[in-house]
């Protein structure tokens, strides 16, 4: 069944509800100003501007192609949410992180994405940012 504001039902499947097993689910909402879940389609270009409703950025940005596969990939402002390379990491990946590619920059609404990896024409993303 489709999730509502306040269930979450799952199947039978081994991987998220085998007999004895132990689950986690993080599940995400839009808070107006603190946090936005949201989506976007790729156009190929660099520059995409993601408005969040924020007023000084995104702290924490997770996005993922969902209408393809892809890893989760996770920037935060520790890290450096900067105009130029973006260290980053892969949820999916036990890997250090990357420290090259200019994929994400600042944007006082949100954040701006750039290039292949997270802006391929016709891909949709989805995403969760936090202020």
């Amino acid at each position: 069944a489709a999730p509502t504001s306040s269930v979450l039902t799952l199947g039978g499947h081994g991987d998220v509800n085998a007999s004895g097993g132990t689950y986690i689910a993080y599940l995400f909402a839009t808070v107006a100003g603190v946090s936005k879940v949201g989506s976007y389609t790729g156009d190929g270009n660099t520059g995409k501007q993601i408005d969040c409703g924020f007023s000084s950025g995104a702290r924490f940005i997770l996005i993922k192609a969902s209408s393809g596969s892809g890893s989760w990939f996770v920037w935060d402002s520790v890290r450096g949410i900067v105009s130029g390379n973006d260290p980053y990491l892969q949820l999916n990946s036990i890997d250090a992180q990357e420290t090259s590619g200019d994929n994400v920059d600042p944007y006082s609404a949100g954040f701006i994405v750039n290039g292949p990896g997270n802006n391929a024409s016709g891909v949709t993303y989805i995403f969760y940012a936090i202020a």
